[in-house]
């Protein structure tokens, strides 16, 4: 069975890539997905009441906010064309979060959602999808 990392954000098109590269490339009985949304940490002032308050906020950020509606997709689509599936939320920089849980759940791939852009765009990959791929040690699959 392959095991399939999914970072996902607030922008459906890219979902929709992703959905659409899954169906395309996966077999829906040999392929289990982990649907992840980053929540990015906020960084902290230098003064050290700043500092602690912004610490907190970190540690309570996920139940500060709701995922975005592309998360819940996500995870009804899989369930509803069959596929093993599991959504997960965490706190951090969004790279090294989906780095340290594709590790964790010793994923085969990292199934990264890409937008469309100009001919010219499409050379040079967004910050987030550039360092998995650069600094990452799975294969990266980036879907358009």
């Amino acid at each position: 069975m392959k095991r399939v990392i999914m970072p996902v954000d607030a922008e459906p098109e890219r979902l929709d890539g992703q959905l659409a590269t899954l169906d395309r490339l996966f077999d829906r009985a040999d392929v289990e997905v982990t649907v992840l949304y980053v929540y990015e940490e906020i960084d902290s002032p230098a003064d050290e009441a700043g500092k602690t308050v912004i610490e907190s906020i970190n540690e309570n950020i996920e139940s500060l906010r709701d995922a975005p509606d592309t998360v819940e997709r996500a995870g009804a689509r899989l369930a509803d064309d069959g596929v093993e599936a599991d959504v997960l939320t965490t706190v951090g920089e969004p790279k090294q979060a989906i780095q340290d849980v594709a590790e964790e759940i010793d994923a085969d791939v990292i199934l990264i959602g890409n937008s469309r852009r100009t001919p010219v765009g499409k050379a040079v990959f967004g910050s987030v999808t550039q360092g998995i791929i650069l600094e990452g040690d799975r294969p990266v699959l980036v879907a358009n």
